[in-house]
């Protein structure tokens, strides 16, 4: 692959999707942030993570207390991303770039690392997506096979069989292995990270001390030693699979597009917008328990088309959205349910695990 990888410029498309788009903004009167919805449902969603972790260290007893908690304080951290954290550090939560920021640090209160899920989210998945070698969320280090493009291996032919616990694992791993390894190598894959300075260096050391004392030590006064390891472990599962399925979902499916820069020039055949929708899909966009539950994360199409607007106008922006695409004749793949979905994404995971004609 070049070393730049780069898109064409914007063509009519994009441009009166934006046009529209803003247009819609203006005449509704309303600002692409949160306001006070999202600042509503983020009390609640902060209240049951406290209350959830305050019920499982000091008052569970029963095991079957520990794994009613332990669940509901997992899905608590799992709503925090989804609905928090993620527009926060898309600078859509807010008007305020401070408040922005600190809504932002709600990564680091679930053990990982707002500045590294920047660059590894922002910049690069957002930017890159689905490219293979610059889109970090499709690369496993060989474990799956994510893209046509990857190189393939013998244990490829298993992956249907350990995917899906392998997604478990992807917070455990960020907690305890990679987030450190990406902070003190200073790079995301191939991606050089801008150098650490003092005070962000001295805010990830201490966040993650914070971190691993609320969910380690401080449990280890009231509980065995061994009851709270087990129960850490299971809450990251837990958290590691809700996050993993949702994000797999939007992206490594049948119908969506893996596009291959020329390895000469780094081109890419489209340009941004239309690369953007032909590599992620919709699902279950009916669903406004699921919309609310994963911060609008299944209309992921829009998203990445206008990051910087909140998920909360989701719904109404995605007809604007899939409108334009029939317009222009730009493929706007959609699932109507998350058990479609979820099929689909299987059969890709099959796909991906036979060995290619020239692998």
């Amino acid at each position: 692959m070049a070393a730049k990888v780069h898109f064409p410029g914007k063509n009519a498309f994009y441009k009166e999707l934006r046009a529209r788009i803003n247009n819609y903004f203006t005449q509704e009167g309303k600002s692409p942030t949160g306001g006070k919805k999202l600042a509503v449902k983020s009390i609640i969603i902060l209240l049951m993570a406290i209350s959830s972790y305050l019920y499982l260290v000091f008052i569970s007893h029963t095991w079957w207390e520990t794994l009613i908690a332990s669940f509901i304080l997992a899905q608590s951290f799992a709503l925090i991303g989804f609905n928090i954290m993620h527009d926060s550090v898309h600078g859509s939560f807010s008007r305020s770039r401070k408040l922005n920021k600190l809504m932002g640090y709600t990564m680091d209160f679930l053990g990982g690392s707002a500045r590294l899920w920047y660059h590894k989210h922002n910049v690069l998945h957002h930017t890159y997506t689905n490219i293979a070698g610059m889109d970090t969320d499709i690369e496993t280090q060989g474990l799956l096979r994510m893209s046509p493009h990857q190189p393939w291996r013998p244990w490829h032919r298993f992956q249907i069989l350990y995917a899906f616990p392998a997604y478990s694992m992807l917070t455990l791993s960020m907690v305890l292995y990679t987030d450190f390894q990406k902070f003190i190598s200073g790079r995301i894959g191939r991606y050089k990270l801008p150098r650490a300075g003092a005070a962000e260096a001295t805010r990830f050391w201490i966040t993650k001390a914070i971190y691993f004392f609320y969910a380690l030590v401080l449990p280890m006064f009231f509980h065995t030693w061994w009851v709270v390891l087990a129960v850490f472990f299971l809450v990251h599962i837990i958290l590691g699979f809700t996050f993993s399925i949702v994000f797999q979902l939007a992206h490594t499916m049948e119908d969506n597009h893996f596009a291959e820069p020329d390895p000469v020039s780094g081109a890419v055949a489209n340009e941004w917008a239309i690369h953007q929708i032909e590599t992620t899909a919709n699902f279950a966009t009916q669903s406004k328990f699921l919309y609310w539950y994963i911060g609008g994360l299944n209309f992921q199409i829009e998203h990445h088309l206008f990051a910087k607007i909140s998920h909360v106008h989701y719904p109404q922006i995605s007809k604007i959205v899939r409108e334009t695409c029939e317009e222009f004749g730009v493929k706007y793949v959609h699932y109507s349910n998350m058990l479609s979905a979820v099929w689909t994404h299987i059969k890709f995971l099959y796909h991906m695990s036979k060995k290619p004609a020239r692998a």
